[in-house]
């Protein structure tokens, strides 16, 4: 469960297809850092990005950015109340959702442009959940990005990598309050708009989910 960053407005995108791809390289750095930061007890959260030029985009991912755990505003006075109204597993565990920091967004959306890469999708990193996308996660999905891949490491042994296309409206519901009554907000979404893709690892090509 994680906020997503607001300030990026995406360019018309296809139809989603089956499948996302990355190349094997990206899957073993995100596996590896997700990995070594749940081992830590802290939650992963951050941006997939790609070349705007690459005929599959937005659906592929070349590059990655973890914003930093430690930073990581979900426990801020001002926000804690509100993940705590999404049901009893955010008041049991202060780790469910990530908030990232503005001043590193600021600096994250200045290296894109400098880089000439673009935000393509979320991740967070589920650490007791299923690979579900939940309905806090729907609630919080940033429109601007066409998927969104969860990662479970509730058993680090064998981690799930799941994408989902998530087809969100602008004006549909966006973020949380102090004042919901959420129970139950970490259970799978139930609604179309949210479809399960496959994840092509592709060097070497492999189906992983």
């Amino acid at each position: 469960m994680s906020a997503a960053p607001l300030p990026f407005i995406p360019r018309p995108r296809a139809a989603a297809p089956s499948a996302v791809h990355m190349p094997g390289s990206l899957y073993d750095r995100i596996l590896d850092t997700t990995t070594a930061v749940h081992a830590a007890g802290l939650k992963s959260f951050g941006l997939l990005l790609a070349d705007p030029r690459d005929r599959r985009y937005p659906y592929v991912a070349t590059d990655v950015v973890f914003f930093d755990p430690t930073r990581n505003r979900r426990n801020d006075p001002a926000i804690r109340p509100a993940f705590e109204a999404q049901g009893t597993y955010f008041r049991d565990y202060d780790d469910a959702g990530f908030v990232a920091d503005s001043a590193e967004l600021l600096e994250v959306y200045r290296r894109l442009d400098a880089d000439e890469l673009e935000a393509v999708a979320l991740f967070h990193v589920h650490r007791r959940q299923p690979a579900n996308f939940s309905t806090i996660d729907y609630r919080l999905h940033n429109p601007a990005y066409a998927w969104h891949l969860i990662i479970c490491l509730r058993d680090p042994e064998h981690p799930v990598l799941a994408p989902f296309a998530v087809r969100k409206d602008h004006d549909a519901e966006f973020g949380i309050e102090p004042a919901d009554a959420n129970e139950g907000s970490e259970l799978a979404y139930p609604g179309p708009e949210v479809t399960p893709l496959r994840l092509l690892v592709d060097a070497p090509a492999d189906v992983v989910a």
